[in-house]
């Protein structure tokens, strides 16, 4: 290669790196490169401590965290499962800017980052986000983020998650991601009943439909009230009623706020050693989910223990149910009957 023909290739390198860096200071507004590594919350650590309140909105992620006594604890005061917003404030510090992304509002909903107040079905959530609110002892909004897809691809152990402010189109992807529970019965330990089914000796129910009665004898369930009925008895029904209390978990919870009818639709069980819990329905008029109260007694020193550390976590409170358990608390005595019983 001669000397004239290596000077010129070297003309054209330099005039097309400078060429390159005009462009890219043209078409970044300098953001994606100068503030690339800068953390996204700006003296986020700082300003901690005046954070009262964290609030998430999501599509099964509604939540409410307070701050009590340098800690936080959920708006119902039920307790929170052990280091998930500490998990929450550490993530959210150590966000920092990878790129600027998109400003096309058209282009949100590929990254989920449509504002979730704005999803209306009950059933879908692609496209929308978790909107993360840090408010003040006064109310006033220290900040508030839109958080949406997640890229593996950024390194590091979290990878990376596109986010925007929710009063701005302009988006980025973040190094790190918001490490927190997806639904809100995850914030807690949601198992409140673990009851072998072999223990189980005898289920009641009773609402304004009537009595329903239940045995388990030799391994064996059989409707024992009515004595008897004139169809067939769908054992698997029966099976679903004693296996409610096998693994009783919760989807959401709130303090109760009044003391309610002792009439209202209730299952009870009979367990061994003589430990009682009953289930009860606060609202047997509406459909799907029910909201209920739990009581555990017992008749038998042996069973005091579970009795107690059951009722420790349950009074006071009302628990979103299943909607098993909830169509089960409105059963009417055709619902346990084989093959046509819906007809």
């Amino acid at each position: 290669m001669t000397k004239k023909i290596f000077s010129n290739i070297s003309i054209i390198t330099v005039a097309l790196v400078v060429l390159a860096i005009i462009s890219i200071n043209l078409n970044t507004s300098n953001y994606g490169f100068e503030n690339r590594g800068k953390l996204f919350l700006d003296n986020f650590t700082k300003n901690v401590n005046e954070i009262t309140t964290i609030s998430i909105i999501s599509f099964e992620n509604n939540i409410n965290l307070v701050k009590q006594n340098n800690s936080y604890i959920s708006e119902s005061s039920y307790p929170l499962k052990k280091g998930l917003w500490e998990n929450l404030i550490t993530s959210l510090s150590l966000l920092r800017i990878e790129e600027l992304k998109t400003s096309d509002p058209s282009r949100h909903s590929q990254l989920n980052l449509l504002l979730p107040e704005q999803n209306k079905s009950k059933d879908e959530d692609e496209g929308y986000g978790t909107k993360i609110t840090l408010k003040k002892e006064d109310g006033t909004i220290y900040s508030s983020i839109l958080f949406g897809m997640v890229d593996r691809s950024v390194g590091g152990i979290s990878g990376g998650q596109f986010a925007r402010f929710p009063n701005e189109d302009q988006t980025y992807l973040l190094k790190g991601a918001i490490r927190m529970p997806t639904t809100k019965s995850d914030w807690f330990e949601s198992l409140l009943l673990s009851i072998k089914k072999d223990d189980v000796q005898k289920i009641n129910l009773n609402n304004k439909n009537g009595i329903i009665e239940i045995q388990s004898k030799d391994d064996e369930l059989r409707l024992t009230m009515p004595k008897s009925v004139n169809f067939k008895i769908d054992d698997t029904q029966l099976s679903d009623a004693r296996d409610v209390i096998n693994s009783f978990y919760f989807y959401d919870v709130k303090k109760s706020t009044q003391k309610y009818s002792k009439n209202l639709p209730t299952l009870s069980y009979e367990v061994k050693d003589g430990l009682i819990l009953k289930i009860s329905s606060i609202n047997p008029d509406d459909g799907g989910e029910s909201w209920v109260i739990i009581n555990a007694k017992s008749n038998d020193k042996k069973s005091q223990k579970i009795a107690q550390e059951i009722t420790k976590k349950t009074k006071g409170y009302e628990f979103l149910a299943n909607i098993i358990t909830s169509d089960i608390l409105r059963w009417k005595l055709k619902d346990l009957a084989a093959n046509d019983k819906k007809s």
